[in-house]
């Protein structure tokens, strides 16, 4: 069952990278983000209920920050527009205090929230 977001999502037109923190490979863009979890376009599709520990990557320097490390579970997986890409919802589990502000200060920033 999908949990209903507590918050809505704003599309982002930045180009935001996202790392596999395991890996440290590019695991996706994202497409959408809140406070709370974030929509991602991948190449490959995702296990929902997967966990990851990824960086998101900050279009711009915040607070003396370019990225912000989270824990995230895959909530849904589906096939993007593009048959090459997959679209996948994730959960922040641990996001701290202090990148929270600074993920909010820069979805205000840019305009991707209201």
């Amino acid at each position: 069952m999908q949990k209903q977001r507590n918050r809505p999502r704003k599309n982002t037109p930045h180009n935001v990278k996202v790392l596999e923190v395991e890996t440290n490979k590019l695991l996706g863009r994202v497409v959408d983000i809140t406070a709370d979890g974030l929509m991602m376009v991948v190449p490959r599709a995702i296990e929902t209920g997967r966990q990851f520990e990824f960086r998101i990557i900050l279009p711009r320097m915040v607070e003396g920050k370019v990225e912000i490390g989270v824990n995230a579970e895959a909530v849904w997986c589906k096939q993007d527009t593009n048959p090459r890409y997959f679209q996948v919802g994730f959960r922040f589990e641990n996001l701290s205090g202090s990148d929270g502000f600074t993920l909010e200060d820069v979805m205000h920033r840019m305009n991707l929230v209201g």
